[in-house]
């Protein structure tokens, strides 16, 4: 069972679909989901129902699409105007917008909770394995400390 489920009753106030329809639709949109932002299957999941509205708009939003619905905007400032109409005729390229995938990946960032300061080596090898004292450290062109035998310093200068 996963933390993040989604229902065609979670839909039922929103749109008139095929209980078929919404089931594959709903389907899809979770795999997809998961694809995007796997801490959502995760049973210890914190936020599953910032999830599931993210997942729900996007449903509706893919129901939506293709159904030539049209969304007018007048502007008026004294005596010009401007209007602008979006339509919705054609269908989106994806389920997801960028924002709904940003968004699942955020509230994956979120419920980890074990997030430490670290540090990554890019360059390892790079620090000497030569005693200060080594000839090599000092100028020289061979080592005086035994390193480039033992891969560290075994004679120590006596003091």
């Amino acid at each position: 069972m996963t933390a993040v489920m989604l229902t065609t009753s979670d839909l039922a106030p929103f749109a008139d679909i095929d209980e078929a329809k919404a089931q594959a639709m709903i389907d899809d949109v979770m795999a997809l989901a998961a694809r995007v932002a796997p801490c959502i299957v995760e049973d210890d999941f914190k936020y599953p129902d910032a999830a599931k509205a993210v997942l729900r708009r996007a449903v509706l939003r893919w129901n939506d699409a293709g159904s030539g619905v049209v969304t007018q905007e007048q502007q008026t400032a004294g005596s010009f105007s401007t209007g602008r109409s979006y339509d919705n005729k054609q269908t989106s390229k994806g389920t997801f917008w960028p924002a709904d995938i940003a968004q699942l990946q955020d509230l994956c960032r979120d419920s980890n909770t074990e997030r430490s300061a670290f540090s990554v080596d890019t360059a390892p090898g790079l620090g000497s394995i030569h005693s200060i004292w080594c000839s090599l450290g000092l100028g020289g062109d061979s080592c005086s400390c035994g390193a480039n035998i033992a891969g560290f310093p075994i004679y120590e200068p006596e003091q």
